[in-house]
C-alpha cells in the first residue's frame, strides 16, 4: 500500500507559502514572534467552531435522560443546587462534556503534529501503533484486580495516565528507531508503526484471554473509547496538559512551517529539523496517551481532525491549533449524537464510522493522483 503524501503539505523544494495556496488566504495578522497567524477564512471558521462546540456543550448541560428546569442547571453550576443536582449537572454532564472537548483537542492536536513531521496524512497516533501501544500498558493496569475495582478514584486516573504515557512513548521510541534512516521517512514509518499496532493489539488480547471475567469487562468497556465513566478528576488531569500543548504548538508553528518545505531547506529558514521533529513528537505522544487513558483509544479522531481542519481552514499543511478545535468539535459532537440514539453507543463507534471511510477517501484520492 503506497501512502499518500501530497496532502499533508508541500513537497520539498515547494515554493507555496505556509498559509495556503489561496491569495485570498496569505493577508493576515501575526500574533507575536510564534507565527501564529490570523487570516480572515480561517478566523471565520475557527469562530464558527468554537461556537458550535460551546452550543453542544450547552447542549449537554440543559438537556438528558433526567429532565432539569434551566434554572436548576444553573443553580448547580453555581454551586448553589442540592447533592443530586450537583452529581448530575457537575459530575456528570459538565465533566463529560469538558472531557469530550479535551479529548477531541488533545487527539485532533497530536494526529497533526505526526502528520506534519512525517509529512505523510495517514501517519496519525492511532494508525502508528502509539495508541495501540497506550492501550497495551492501560490494560496490563486494568486487568489488575486492584485498580479495577478503582476506575473512579483520583489515584487510579492518574495510575492508569501514567501508565499509558510510558506505554505510548515506549512505543514511540521503538517505532522511530525502527524507522530512522537519517530522518523520518513517511511510508517507512507507516510501515513499522502498523507492525507495532498490529503486536500492542495481540498483547492486549493476549491479557483479556487471561483476565478474570470482572476486570476482563471493564478492560473491555474502556477500549471501545467512551465519556461514559469519565469524572471531573479526569479533566483536571488532562486539562493543563493540553493547555500547555496548544501553547507549544503556537510556539512551533513557524518551524513546522519550515519543515514542511523538506529537511534540506528548514536550516535555512533558521529551523532545526531534529529538535522540532523531537518536540513535535513528544508532545502528540504525551497528548494521545493520556487521552487515551481518560477516555480509552477513541478510533479515527487524531487522524480524520487535521485533514478536516486543513481543508477548512485552507492551510497548507496539518495545522495544530486547528485540528485540536476541530477534534473537539468532533469528539463532542459524536457523544452527542451517541447518546441520543435508543440504545447509547461508546463515542469510539461513531468516530470510527466516520473515520474508516475517509481513510478510503484519501487512499483512493492519491491512487488517482499517481494514475494520472
Amino acid at each position: 500500500m503506497a501512502a499518500p503524501e501530497a496532502d499533508s503539505g508541500p513537497r520539498k523544494g515547494s515554493s507555496a507559502p505556509s498559509g495556503g495556496g489561496d491569495p485570498g488566504l496569505r493577508r493576515g495578522v501575526r500574533l507575536g514572534p510564534g507565527a501564529v497567524v490570523l487570516r480572515p477564512r480561517a478566523l471565520a471558521v475557527a469562530l464558527a467552531t468554537a461556537a458550535a462546540v460551546l452550543a453542544l456543550v450547552a447542549a449537554a448541560l440543559f438537556t438528558g435522560d433526567v429532565s432539569l428546569p434551566n434554572g436548576r442547571v444553573l443553580a448547580a453550576l453555581a454551586g448553589d443546587g442540592t447533592r443530586i443536582e450537583h452529581l448530575l449537572v457537575v459530575e456528570h454532564r459538565l465533566a463529560r462534556a469538558l472531557s469530550g472537548v479535551l479529548v477531541g483537542a488533545a487527539l485532533g492536536c497530536a494526529g497533526a503534529l505526526t502528520q506534519s513531521v512525517t509529512r505523510n496524512p495517514i501517519a496519525s497516533p492511532d494508525i502508528l501503533g502509539v495508541t495501540a501501544g497506550a492501550s497495551l500498558f492501560a490494560v496490563l493496569l486494568v486487568t489488575r484486580p486492584q485498580l479495577a475495582s478503582r476506575t473512579g478514584d483520583q489515584a487510579a486516573a492518574e495510575l492508569l495516565a501514567s501508565a499509558a504515557v510510558s506505554g505510548g512513548l515506549l512505543t514511540a521510541v521503538c517505532i522511530l528507531l525502527l524507522s530512522w534512516r537519517g530522518g523520518l521517512d513517511g511510508m517507512r514509518i507507516v510501515l513499522v508503526g502498523l507492525s507495532f499496532h498490529a503486536l500492542a493489539l495481540a498483547g492486549v488480547s493476549w491479557l483479556l484471554t487471561r483476565a478474570e471475567l470482572e476486570e476482563a469487562q471493564v478492560a473491555t468497556r474502556w477500549l471501545t473509547g467512551s465519556l461514559a465513566g469519565v469524572r471531573m478528576s479526569d479533566v483536571t488531569l488532562l486539562g493543563p496538559l493540553v493547555l500547555c500543548a496548544l501553547a507549544t504548538c503556537a510556539v512551533l508553528a513557524r518551524d513546522l512551517d519550515a519543515l514542511r518545505l523538506g529537511r534540506e531547506t528548514a536550516p535555512t529558514l533558521g529551523t532545526s529539523p531534529v529538535r522540532t521533529e523531537a518536540v513535535a513528537l513528544l508532545v502528540a505522544v504525551l497528548l494521545v496517551s493520556v487521552a487515551t487513558a481518560v477516555a480509552g483509544p477513541v478510533a479515527f479522531v487524531a487522524f480524520v481532525a487535521p485533514q478536516a481542519a486543513m481543508r477548512a481552514f485552507g492551510t497548507a499543511g496539518p495545522p495544530p491549533l486547528a485540528g485540536a478545535l476541530t477534534g473537539a468539535l468532533l469528539v463532542l459532537g459524536a457523544d452527542t449524537a451517541a447518546q441520543r440514539l435508543p440504545v447509547e453507543l461508546p463515542v469510539g463507534v461513531p468516530t470510527a464510522v466516520l473515520g474508516a471511510p475517509f481513510l478510503l477517501f484519501l487512499l483512493n484520492r492519491h491512487r488517482r493522483r499517481t494514475s494520472v
